[in-house]
């Protein structure tokens, strides 16, 4: 219940962006792709905490925090112009 929350807090940035800034323009599905995107991140970095720990831990995190980035950059520009690209 804490990560949808967690979700739903974070989305309210776009949601207040997208309401004030002229140049900001989500549709309802990029509302919905970021809000999986973002759940599923603090799942997976909620199961990381509890199954490793040290060194292990923080690098899983590490690595699911740069897949997220490289997931949103693809389809906020297309860096590796692949068919989701949003340019």
């Amino acid at each position: 219940m804490k990560k949808i929350i967690y979700t739903l807090i974070l989305l309210t940035i776009p949601i207040l962006s997208n309401m004030f800034i002229n140049d900001f323009n989500w549709s309802l599905v990029d509302f919905i792709i970021m809000g999986i995107l973002i759940f599923s991140c603090l799942s997976f970095t909620g199961f990381i905490r509890k199954k490793f720990s040290g060194i292990k831990e923080i690098l899983a995190i590490i690595i699911i925090v740069i897949v997220f980035i490289l997931l949103w950059a693809e389809l906020a520009v297309g860096i590796f112009g692949g068919p989701f690209a949003g340019s």
